[in-house]
């Protein structure tokens, strides 16, 4: 793999400088090398110092390589980019981002944060994020609110007084953890009626004061402002509901990441 990386980069494959970047013995690295000589995948050429060598890889060796990307890449998302994309956290510490981070990660591979799934059901996803979070040693509370997200001219409300859909309850609800950091992964119903390409999840800082209690500036223009000055009273029969159904989905989580 250093091999191949070095050479798509360009790097000059020296044998001396391999030895010293890798952390395995000389004897090692040089078994393995001449292997690979071996059986057509590199070339080693010495210098004109008759001293120095530079392995060369050879067509063979290039096209394993990109069998191996193709391969890799229909197994595996870029996931840097795709996290990117969906999620915009704004942790006030490095151990909090990481945790934000770690968890979305998971709740995407198992699936939670679709739309099919959990990505709609507030009052879920903020329970299967304490539960997670509080397995993980952090302090952490649901907190019940409403959402206004603010863009120019237009707003967007996500569970306050008289927006429910048919079928809806009205209200929101996020996760707090350590007093610290605000997490919304029920975004869902914001990507259904106001921009289909919104953030799946958001996190920042827990900065409560008046009826705000945390307040995000998006890239693309808008202000999302969590508040709790009006809090839904179907909020803990809803917490309740889906008590049961949080410990048989953690324990999928359990078994699925330890």
């Amino acid at each position: 793999m250093k091999i191949g990386n070095d050479f798509v980069s360009g790097k000059p494959l020296e044998l001396e400088v391999v030895f010293q970047e890798m952390p395995h013995s000389e004897a090692e690295l040089r078994s393995h090398i001449a292997a690979m000589v071996d059986s057509g995948l590199l070339v080693a050429q010495t210098g004109a110092d008759g001293g120095s060598v530079r392995l060369m890889p050879t067509q063979r060796f290039v096209e394993l390589l990109k069998q191996y990307q193709s391969k890799f890449e229909s197994h595996f998302i870029l996931r840097k980019d795709l996290r990117s994309q969906q999620l915009l956290a704004m942790a006030p510490d490095a151990r909090l981002q990481h945790l934000v981070e770690t968890l979305y990660d998971h709740f995407y591979d198992i699936g939670w944060l679709y739309l099919h799934n959990f990505g709609g059901i507030c009052f879920l996803m903020s329970s299967l994020v304490k539960r997670v979070t509080t397995a993980y040693g952090f302090n952490a509370r649901i907190e019940s609110c409403h959402v206004e997200i603010i863009r120019g001219e237009h707003s967007f409300n996500l569970g306050s007084p008289g927006y429910a859909a048919p079928g809806q309850i009205e209200g929101h609800a996020v996760c707090v953890v350590d007093d610290s950091v605000l997490i919304d992964f029920g975004l869902g119903n914001v990507r259904r009626g106001f921009r289909r390409d919104f953030y799946w999840a958001l996190a920042c800082s827990y900065e409560p004061h008046d009826t705000v209690m945390a307040e995000m500036q998006l890239p693309q223009g808008e202000t999302v402002t969590w508040m709790n000055d009006w809090q839904t009273p179907d909020g803990p029969a809803e917490l309740a509901k889906y008590e049961a159904l949080v410990e048989e989905l953690f324990a999928l989580y359990v078994d699925k990441f330890g």
